[in-house]
This record gives structure tokens, C-alpha cells and sequence, in this order.
């Protein structure tokens, strides 16, 4: 699994060469920016992807990758500053993670909701005392201003797994309510 991942490669060459600077993520169709790696003395300080930050943004650029998306890796020496950091794990640690958190998102995959659904909270759930976990709390938290599965994925800072999982309990538990969205082709009423 390992070997298909190039910023894995790409970590690990910034690692053993105590490299300080940026490893900037782009878009292999347009060569966009994504977002970046920022080490200092080759550990990992920062990681910026796609809206996201710290280790949200290491796992969904893995997940990404493994996904088969792919992208361009552009190393750049640059002054990185101890207050820029924003991530306190070692990339071996991250690293013995990354296994377990790809494993539970492929297995997650049959459960994220479809994108054509509005979730919302069950105002009856609000006034039951059903205990919550701390992921249902806050994919609560982000429901109160989202609906639409893109936008809670979007926003909430749980790994893409732990929000589907988050959101299957919480319907489980009756606390959501699920309102269907139109087919755009069906002109039917």
C-alpha cells in the first residue's frame, strides 16, 4: 500500500535530509496550487491541503492519493519559524497511523451519505438524554449551520471515516432527520 504513495516518498526523502522549507502540493491537471508540507530541520511543522490543516490535512492528502488522484510535488527551500508549527506527532507516528486510517476509510465508503440529501438535527434528539461521543458532538456542532454532506465533510475537522461513522451513529440514535433531494433530470411532481 505503502509503495503507491508518492508523498510518502517525497516525506521521507525531506525527512532524511533535515530538510527546512515547503513541499507544495499541486494539481497534476493544471498544476493549481493545493496546498503544502512546511518542515523544519526535517520534521513535519505544517500541513495545508485543500481547506484543511494539521493532521486532517496529512490524512485527506494520503486519502486522496491513495484514492488514486494524483499530484505534483514541488520542493522549495524556505525560513520556517517555530510558531508555525502546528503539528507535535512524529512522521513515525503519523506514519503507523496512516494504515489503520486508510483501512477504516475504504471501509467507511458504503456509508457516506449521498450528496443529493439535506441532513439535519432532530429537534426531538435535542431534548432526549441519549449520551453522545465526542466525534457525534462535534458533527452536531458543524450540523447546526450545514446540511448538505459536501459541506459538513468540508468543514468539520474529523477525518472524512470518523464523520461518516459519527453521522451513522447519530442516525442510529434517531437524531437525524434525512430529507431527500430532487433529481435534476426528473420532472416529475
Amino acid at each position: 500500500m505503502d509503495a503507491e504513495l508518492k508523498i510518502l516518498g517525497t516525506i521521507e526523502e525531506q525527512i532524511a535530509v533535515q530538510f527546512t522549507g515547503k513541499v507544495n502540493v499541486l494539481s497534476t491537471f493544471n498544476r493549481q496550487y493545493l496546498g503544502h508540507i512546511l518542515f523544519k530541520s526535517g520534521e513535519i511543522y505544517q500541513v495545508v491541503f485543500q481547506n484543511f490543516k494539521g493532521l486532517k490535512a496529512f490524512y485527506q492528502l494520503i486519502i486522496q492519493e491513495f484514492s488514486l488522484q494524483s499530484f505534483n510535488y514541488v520542493v522549495e527551500p524556505e525560513v520556517v519559524e517555530d510558531k508555525e508549527r502546528q503539528i507535535h506527532y512524529p512522521y513515525a507516528v503519523m506514519r503507523n497511523k496512516m494504515s489503520d486510517v486508510i483501512k477504516q476509510y475504504r471501509d467507511s465508503l458504503k456509508y457516506r451519505p449521498p450528496e443529493n440529501v439535506k441532513i439535519l438535527v432532530d429537534a426531538e434528539f435535542l431534548e432526549d438524554t441519549l449520551p453522545v461521543t465526542p466525534q457525534e458532538f462535534e458533527v452536531l456542532e458543524i450540523l447546526t449551520e450545514w446540511s448538505s454532506p459536501y459541506d459538513i465533510y468540508q468543514h468539520c475537522q474529523l477525518l472524512d471515516h470518523e464523520i461518516t461513522m459519527a453521522l451513522v451513529s447519530l442516525r442510529k440514535k434517531s437524531a437525524l432527520k434525512i430529507i431527500a433531494g430532487q433529481n435534476k433530470g426528473d420532472d416529475s411532481l
